[in-house]
């Protein structure tokens, strides 16, 4: 199993922001996986888990303890004729193109989105109209709790809108069933190229992002994009972090932003849309590592569970 010490987390990001952590590794079985995490929990040392490093913001101070990146469990097999099983380190858009290949249709909605397997679970992942859990079969989760590998069912999960139930702090999810419906692969490459081409027009994707910043809001017939677009926010600026000029639900990296300057600018922007709807925007980015109370603000006045995943401090 690769391992480093002393490593930043910044460059295993699509945004390119993060600190140092103590200790990275980066298993390629579920032995090693479950190898690890008894060691870690055995000591009592502070983790985090990391996928494919997108929909995240990592803290720019140092992490402490190890960070798991599960890249590495990306392995892809079809056991029937409509039925594919990917590790939870599977790319996204590679699960699409083996899917196609195949002339499976059902993960068109996959392509261009920079995540991998269990993050899409754990979010449900979506675009164009499409969820992870209309394809979903069955997901294999290591229950950290009961120490135990079980297989769960889309009924015991209870999935919504950009969220599931399952929570990555007690059930770290190994690998997923997906069960497809039979196309032409040319019908399939002809959605997956519309939806590419969609998402190059409108979203920045050349530039360092978390992806969306904030989750749609149930509370008005309006997406979050389309909402902050309205108070003009593009190309707000605090620090190295700025609202892109393409897209007004994106913050990208100017080339040095900090944890800091993004926490900052989504403060402000929720503070925006609070102060003209009467709403609160609720960040779709997850957080990893250390924040302090005046950041981890963005989370917790939005979400009361929030806290549950990272850890607060009490530096201003």
């Amino acid at each position: 199993m690769k391992v480093l010490e002393k490593s930043s987390v910044a460059n295993l990001t699509t945004m390119k922001v993060g600190g140092v952590a103590d200790k990275i590794c980066f298993p390629i079985t579920i032995d090693e996986l479950v190898h690890l995490m008894d060691k870690v929990m055995s000591k009592n040392e502070p983790w985090s888990l990391l996928g494919g490093g997108s929909n995240v913001l990592v803290s720019s101070s140092d992490i402490p303890g190890t960070v798991i990146c599960t890249t590495g469990l990306n392995w892809i097999e079809q056991p029937g004729p409509d039925v594919i099983v990917a590790g939870s380190g599977v790319r996204l858009p590679r699960l699409s193109a083996y899917a196609s290949k195949l002339s499976l249709s059902g993960m068109e909605f996959f392509e261009g989105i920079p995540g991998t397997v269990g993050g899409a679970i754990i979010m449900n992942a979506g675009a164009h109209g499409h969820s992870t859990n209309q394809i979903l079969e069955t997901v294999t989760v290591l229950n950290l709790n009961s120490w135990k590998i079980e297989v769960l069912a889309p009924k015991d999960i209870n999935f919504g809108y950009r969220i599931s139930s399952i929570n990555p702090s007690e059930k770290i999810v190994l690998s997923a069933k997906f069960r497809m419906a039979s196309d032409t692969e040319a019908a399939i490459r002809t959605r997956m190229k519309e939806n590419n081409l969609a998402r190059r027009k409108s979203q920045p994707i050349k530039d360092p992002s978390a992806g969306c910043t904030f989750k749609n809001p149930i509370e008005l017939n309006m997406s979050a994009g389309k909402i902050l677009d309205s108070l003009g926010v593009k190309t707000w600026t605090i620090g190295q972090a700025q609202v892109s000029s393409m897209h007004a639900n994106f913050i990208i990296n100017l080339g040095n932003a900090s944890s800091q300057d993004v926490c900052k600018l989504i403060n402000k922007l929720q503070q925006a849309v609070y102060e003209k709807y009467n709403i609160l925007l609720k960040p779709e980015i997850k957080p990893i590592g250390n924040f302090n109370e005046s950041e981890a603000i963005i989370w917790t006045n939005a979400d009361k569970t929030a806290s549950s995943s990272f850890i607060i401090t009490n530096n201003k």
